[in-house]
């Protein structure tokens, strides 16, 4: 299906317009000279989704992306339930990244470098988007449909009722963003590519680890934006290990007897995974938030860069991080930054 676009930009706009082009999207480009005009097309078309840079007052434009993606948010319910995505050059981020009251206006944000050298990537995200955005409304706001879903009785209380206040409201982006950030973008019930071979003790770079994937598929998730992002129920994974294990606990394995038992059930030759340099208990159960390498939390420090939901879990950095990259610690507690800065001080005494 062929999706159609605004893009609004005030600079040459030709090379991403192709770039989308080529991907299968119908572009439209408004200029940004005329705020009310832009407005009036955006009343008057159906667009799937829109596009902008975050500068818009190069040249004769008044207003930068915020204000139009405010205006969208709040002009109508066939124009505000569909994805906006800010595309913008690196320097122009970084006074979006301190513009506070503009960060919730829109589905994701990308820089033009990050966008050209992944188009795939980002094209696809935003297909899955708007494709995503569509089912929530198809399946009227039924979170069992949306996530696709056998069990509701995972889903935390506290965030079916947040979910339920935007249902109320016919929010489609408020409802999409809570299950974006909040579910699939997080760790939680679901883990990514990387939890998933740590806490199964497996070296994600042996051979073997893509047919691992391929036998463990009834554990995917495929609920809305799976076409983007590659994730797995927890629970169904337990529920894999509980079949094959005979009853011995996940968590108080180490790697190697994880993956001995995986091998043994299901044929493979499965590597398991080596700690981190300084680290060096193997009950793998989480990955380092910086080297995305396996990490015992015993041996790990929790990194408080982002305000969790009671339904995500903590996200740790190791100790060979915090020590190669200082500028991670203002996100440490007192205790943990103090003992990893005597570490390192030790360390070259």
């Amino acid at each position: 299906m062929l999706y159609k676009l605004l893009y609004i930009e005030d600079q040459p706009a030709d090379s991403i317009k192709d770039d989308l082009s080529r991907q299968g999207f119908l572009v439209d480009v408004d200029n940004a000279d005329d705020f009310q005009s832009a407005i009036s097309k955006i009343g008057a078309s159906n667009f799937d989704a829109y596009l902008m840079d975050f500068r818009l007052t190069a040249n004769k434009g008044i207003v930068d992306a915020p204000t139009y993606a405010s205006t969208i948010r709040t002009f109508g319910r066939n124009h505000k339930n569909k994805p906006i995505v800010l595309i913008s050059n690196e320097r122009n981020l970084s006074e979006f990244e301190n513009d506070f009251t503009s960060q919730d206006l829109f589905d994701f944000v990308v820089s033009k470098e990050d966008f050209r050298g992944n188009l795939n990537k980002y094209c696809n995200r935003i297909k899955s988007i708007i494709e995503g955005y569509q089912e929530i409304e198809k399946d009227n706001y039924d979170i069992i449909k949306i996530l696709n879903l056998d069990d509701e009785n995972i889903l935390d209380y506290r965030l079916q009722d947040k979910l339920e206040v935007f249902s109320k409201r016919r929010d489609v982006y408020g409802y999409c963003r809570l299950i974006y950030y909040s579910i699939i973008r997080s760790t939680g019930m679901l883990i990514g590519e990387d939890i998933l071979a740590a806490r199964l003790g497996i070296d994600k770079s042996c051979s073997d680890f893509s047919s691992f994937l391929d036998k463990i598929s009834e554990c995917k998730y495929s609920g809305i934006l799976s076409s983007s992002y590659n994730r797995w129920w927890f629970y169904k994974v337990l529920k894999f290990w509980e079949k094959i294990s005979d009853g011995k606990s996940l968590r108080r394995l180490k790697a190697v007897d994880r993956v001995q038992i995986i091998n043994s059930a299901l044929g493979l030759n499965l590597t398991s995974a080596s700690p981190l340099e300084l680290s060096t208990s193997t009950t793998f159960w989480t990955i380092c938030s910086k080297t995305l390498k396996p990490l015992d939390p015993s041996e790990g420090y929790v990194y408080n860069h982002k305000q969790l939901e009671v339904w995500q879990e903590q996200e740790y950095i190791s100790l060979f991080a915090g020590l190669e990259y200082p500028e991670l610690l203002e996100y440490l507690s007192p205790t943990d930054k103090r003992e990893i800065i005597e570490y390192g001080n030790n360390a070259k005494a």
